[in-house]
């Protein structure tokens, strides 16, 4: 039997995932707490490369009473799935971007808002500072504890086999995939592109099977995912940026002695801070890897692009719908956007 590409990943992270902590596990006695943490990334990200540092270091700190298990590359399910099993106990740390949690706390998806940020930087401070501050708050009322630190995920960009995007008119028509966050659909829905919603675990093969020619995910998911054999033109578009915040389950959260819960408090926060760090520093990197594997790479100027969401009043339309409070905390890092 021929395995699918996404059972070859899926089972393949899998592997990585138990792999990568195999070594973890504290001789002797078993941990007196043993977790499991899912995210949709793969091994590779740096996310997953900081975050399996943090969880040996977290056994090591509590001589071997907390074992965190690393499940990456979507391998306990999609996002909305994860998300679910994580609100009910059944997951007990979560790691999930921005744009997916807003189907739970909608003043997440603010942080993807198109062209609010300068930079990444910019986003990551919203994310740390006061926007963040205030989605901690929805999370406690979901059921969720989120953690100080987010991993930069990475800035979006426009990818597809068809054409190169010069001008917002070459995105007229264009079957692009956006992950599951409506914030995602309507910015693509403004350049009458067609928008279709996938998870990332179904991306190749949708490219594969040309249910979409296009997608926009940020330089790093293009070499993990090995998009770049599905796709040509890459459109440095810069238009919105991803962060993976880290929850635990409130409740099992509550159950974890103060000590341990600072250990843990500290080492992720510590591995988000590298990880960002790393994440952005790739970035700088990556284009050339990704133009010798054959990808076409255009810089339009943003303008044009960013005038039409301006525009087109979806800047107020999401302030009311997602959050009018969480707009503000928004607008406290990026100045006025409305």
């Amino acid at each position: 039997m021929r395995l699918s590409r996404k059972q070859l990943l899926a089972g393949g992270a899998a592997a990585g995932a138990y792999a990568s902590i195999g070594f973890l596990r504290w001789p002797g006695e078993a941990a007196q707490f043993s977790y499991k943490l899912a995210n949709d990334q793969t091994i590779t990200h740096p996310m997953n490369v900081y975050t399996a540092e943090a969880v040996k270091r977290i056994q090591d700190a509590t001589n071997g009473q907390v074992e965190i298990r690393v499940f990456a590359n979507s391998a306990l399910g999609s996002d909305p799935q994860m998300i679910s099993q994580a609100r009910s106990g059944a997951l007990e740390f979560l790691q999930v971007g921005n744009n997916i949690l807003g189907s739970v706390i909608p003043s997440a998806s603010l942080l993807g808002v198109p062209f609010a940020f300068s930079g990444y930087k910019q986003m990551v401070a919203s994310a740390n500072g006061p926007l963040g501050a205030y989605i901690a708050g929805a999370a406690d009322k979901v059921g969720l504890r989120k953690f100080a630190g987010t991993f930069y995920g990475g800035t979006f960009q426009t990818q597809n086999r068809v054409r190169p995007i010069n001008v917002p008119a070459d995105l007229k028509g264009l079957k692009i995939r956006v992950p599951p966050g409506p914030l995602d659909v309507a910015t693509f829905q403004a350049f009458d592109a067609s928008p279709t919603v996938i998870t990332i675990a179904d991306v190749y093969v949708s490219l594969q099977t040309h249910l979409v020619d296009g997608i926009e995910v940020p330089l790093p998911t293009v070499q993990n995912f090995k998009f770049y054999e599905q796709l040509k033109y890459c459109c440095m578009t810069n238009h919105s940026y991803i962060t993976y915040f880290t929850f635990a389950n409130a409740e099992t959260w509550q159950h974890i002695s103060k000590d341990l819960r600072d250990i843990i408090d500290r080492e992720f926060t510590a591995s988000s801070n590298t990880a960002t760090a790393s994440m952005g520093e790739q970035e700088v990197t990556i284009e050339s890897t990704l133009r010798n594997e054959g990808m076409v790479f255009n810089r339009p100027s943003v303008d044009p692009f960013r005038q039409i969401i301006r525009g087109s009043g979806l800047y107020g339309q999401w302030r009311d719908r997602y959050d009018p409070k969480g707009w503000d905390a928004l607008e406290k890092t990026t100045g006025k956007l409305v």
